[in-house]
């Protein structure tokens, strides 16, 4: 974890306590509304259908937000992962990526030829 940057690592932390929160939420939705509801709704709104209508609601986009938090997060750590090599290649010349281009294409050209019968 040392090589992940700082920012990396204090948002990979943030998302995956957002995706925890919200898949939580979604998995029992009936507490959180019901929680929800004791701190800011008037007790004279009660319906047991428009309640169950909020609890399926917040169950299918809830799913929804958390794997999208979570493709965030994963794509985060992958970016943070990454960074230092990332670095490395923008601070490359124009030769020097020349060089690594040809090398690539060799070895893209000698592994067709190896599989070849």
């Amino acid at each position: 974890m040392s090589d992940i940057p700082i920012h990396y690592q204090i948002a990979c932390v943030i998302l995956t306590a957002l995706f925890i929160w919200s898949f939580s939420i979604a998995r029992e939705p009936r507490g959180w509304r019901r929680l929800f509801q004791s701190m800011f709704s008037k007790s004279e709104t009660f319906s047991v259908n428009k309640n169950k209508v909020i609890d399926e609601a917040l169950k299918r986009y809830g799913i929804v937000v958390a794997m999208v938090i979570l493709v965030v997060d994963v794509s985060c750590f992958v970016l943070g992962v990454t960074d230092r090599y990332r670095d490395k290649m923008r601070n490359l010349s124009q030769e020097q990526r020349e060089r690594l281009e040809e090398i690539n294409k060799y070895q893209q050209s000698t592994k067709t030829n190896s599989s070849l019968p």
